[in-house]
């Protein structure tokens, strides 16, 4: 691990030395994405987070790549055009984190979605894709809706607008344009947090933003970093990183989104958008192919964003909503784990409840030489990216001409050559299998995972026969990806692996049932003494947001 140590240290050092074009604070995918486009564009780049890549919101959303058909009802048309076009982007851009897959919406006779704004919706989620989209919108009638989800509710059923989005696994998509930033020069480095912003003042510009003072939060350590141009990419915390100037204008309506894990209760692969007690839509998705995952709450949050609690209520609004539409189909006992987030939306006064506040974004020139980008979705992550380095190119006086966003037409880490993943599968699974003596769903789960990047964990089996131990019964993680994780992937906390890094936190015993062993793990690799050990145990447990059983 001592090289991997040194790569760590070796950012640090260059964070504290040199001057940087670009500072990007929040290392979610809208500060990974801004980091990734600059980059591309041979800008000098820094992107820090004070906890680990994605640890925010974008580890907990939804998990899906959508254009979000219900935006339409709110007038949101040009979110959607952008949406739509990203969408069959990021399908491109990382094919192995990422999957089209069809939803229904069900239209009963006196339910909340009609049969003619059904037809509106889909005819103009077709229309704003330029006819793109993986294949356009058809209705089935009520046969062909059963036949697909016999549990669903039957009556009134009439029949249901069948239509394409897609699915992904978000914390990894976050590291994928992390990894790919760093591979073309950026510097980045997760647990160092800002601490306070380094002013200068200028005669006509008045303060200007010349740098960063950060802390290392492994050591304590804090430091400057000196950059030309600073982002505020920091999601919910937006408006808490800015409030150390004297401007205490408020950014955002921070709303809360938790989801729930349970066995598979739809069969086939298929989104089925339910609807709650309040007239909510949400979304049962299939999830790892034994589970679903469904979701999400939308409410006004102002608690603590570094760990936000998912209640009993919200459990019970969700299952409430499931059992609407899908009658019988779980209980409390049936619900494996849960995971939230807090959206970064833009506060509009407008804006009559937390569901119809808009997903637009906004750059705003915060101070001179400080941009701040609040709002947004992950699906567009792209676009954001590009419009916020434009800006940059700007501030900094270069000719957009001489720096153009070359992001349209890229492929992020470990997705290079990958023009078709059930021909890449094909190809490299069964030579796993045979080479290594691999059962098939290991060998699946890691080229699947890790794409291109899978080759490292092969040499890591090459080295050590024993790395292929699996993690835990009846699961396709072994050992190899833990060392992989630490050396490739800049994982340093047991939360870092069975969260972000794989998803174990959120299946059957919410990684419980290898928690001892990915720690030891982890502590040889990381020289941990025994108290590091039991510290990192303890704070994964304490991190948990829901606990079977809990009353409370």
């Amino acid at each position: 691990m001592a090289s991997k140590k040194h790569q760590r240290q070796e950012n640090i050092e260059r964070l504290k030395t040199e001057v940087f074009d670009v500072l990007v604070i929040g290392g979610g995918i809208t500060g990974a994405g801004i980091a990734w486009d600059a980059a591309m564009r041979n800008l000098k780049v820094a992107l820090i987070d004070k906890g680990d890549f994605g640890a925010g919101t974008s580890s907990g959303s939804s998990k899906l790549v959508h254009a979000g058909i219900r935006y339409l009802a709110y007038g949101e048309f040009k979110l959607v055009h952008i949406a739509s076009l990203e969408r069959q982007w990021l399908f491109r851009a990382c094919p192995h984190q990422t999957a089209p897959i069809p939803f229904i919406i069900p239209n009963y006779k006196k339910g909340k979605n009609s049969f003619l704004k059904l037809i509106f919706a889909g005819a103009m989620y077709d229309l704003l894709a330029n006819f793109k989209n993986t294949e356009n919108h058809a209705f089935l009638n009520k046969k062909e809706t059963l036949a697909l989800v016999p549990n669903l509710k039957k009556e009134p059923l009439k029949r249901a607008l069948y239509y394409w989005d897609g699915i992904m696994d978000d914390a990894r998509v976050t590291l994928e344009t992390v990894l790919s930033a760093q591979e073309l020069g950026a510097v980045v480095a997760n647990y160092v947090k800002a601490i306070s912003f380094q002013i200068d003042s200028h005669p006509k510009k008045g303060e200007i933003v010349k740098g960063v003072e950060v802390e290392n939060v492994f050591t304590g350590e804090r430091f400057i970093v000196q950059a030309k141009v600073v982002v505020n990419a920091t999601g919910p915390w937006t408006d808490t990183l800015l409030q150390q100037f004297a401007d205490q204008r408020k950014l955002l309506r921070t709303t809360k989104g938790i989801h729930i894990i349970t066995k598979r209760l739809v069969k086939s692969d298929v989104v089925v958008v339910i609807t709650a007690d309040d007239k909510r839509g949400m979304f049962v998705i299939p999830f790892r192919k034994k589970y679903s995952l469904i979701g999400t709450t939308d409410t006004d949050f102002t608690g603590n964003l570094d760990h936000v609690e998912v209640t009993k209520e919200d459990i019970d609004y969700v299952l409430s909503a499931i059992n609407n539409d899908l009658p019988g189909a779980v209980t409390k006992n049936d619900v494996l784990s849960a995971y939230s987030g807090v959206r970064p939306l833009l506060l509009s006064p407008k804006a009559k409840s937390e569901s119809a506040t808009s997903r637009s974004f906004k750059i705003l020139s915060t101070r001179a030489n400080l941009l701040t980008i609040t709002g947004g979705k992950f699906t567009i992550f792209r676009h954001m990216a590009e419009k916020t380095v434009d800006k940059i190119i700007k501030l900094l006086s270069l000719k957009k001409k001489d720096f153009r966003c070359k992001t349209k037409k890229a492929v992020l880490h470990g997705g290079t050559g990958i023009t078709n993943l059930a021909d890449y599968l094909k190809t490299h699974v069964p030579e796993i299998m045979k080479k290594f003596d691999l059962p098939f769903d290991i060998a699946d789960h890691l080229v699947r995972t890790y794409g291109t990047a899978h080759q490292h964990i092969l040499t890591i089996l090459q080295e050590d026969e024993k790395m292929k131990e699996r993690l835990a019964d009846n699961r396709p993680y072994i050992l190899a990806e833990i060392r992989h994780a630490i050396e490739k992937e800049m994982c340093y906390t047991v939360s870092d692996f069975l969260l972000r890094r794989t998803q174990l936190q959120l299946l059957e015993n919410q990684g419980l049932d290898c928690l001892s062993k990915v720690a030891d793990v982890m502590a040889t690799i990381l020289n941990w003494d025994k108290e590091e050990k039991t510290q990192q145990i303890e704070d994964y447990k304490n991190n948990l947001v829901w606990l079977p059983g809990r009353d409370d």
